[in-house]
């Protein structure tokens, strides 16, 4: 859905779609950051538990392992509500300001690789995306 918002933000505007390289890693490392995060929560659980929890909640976990959880979770929920709430206001912003136009794509880039990485996290093992879902 946010992919094809800013697709057809940029079609109805003619945004010319020619990014940087720079400027594309730029829009696409906050969301490679949460995946990140999210694969090395992870393996760091699968290592200091030897298995999946059983139960929700922290219990048993160890400092580290529980602030390495508050921060994985803590940044998904800031990304989620900059996406949901920020990135479409930002969109038309730029869609409606003509000097701003050429930010577009970038911000479609964002919402691609969003997108992915929520896609990307859905093939984690089911022990862990049972426990970080609940």
């Amino acid at each position: 859905m946010v992919v094809l918002m800013a697709i057809a933000v940029a079609i109805r505007v003619r945004v010319p779609l020619r990014p940087t390289r720079k400027g594309a890693v730029l829009s696409m490392s906050p969301n490679l950051l949460m995946l990140v995060l999210f694969y090395s929560l992870a393996v760091h659980m699968y290592q200091s538990l030897g298995d999946w929890p059983a139960s929700i909640g922290g219990e048993g976990f160890s400092p580290l392992l529980i602030a390495h959880a508050g921060i994985a979770t803590n940044y998904l929920v800031i990304l989620l509500l900059l996406t949901v709430f920020i990135w479409p206001v930002t969109l038309l912003l730029c869609a409606l300001v003509r000097r701003w136009r050429g930010l577009v794509s970038y911000l479609g880039i964002y919402g691609l690789s969003y997108a992915v990485s929520c896609g990307l996290m859905l093939l984690a093992p089911s022990g862990f995306l049972n426990w970080w879902w609940d």
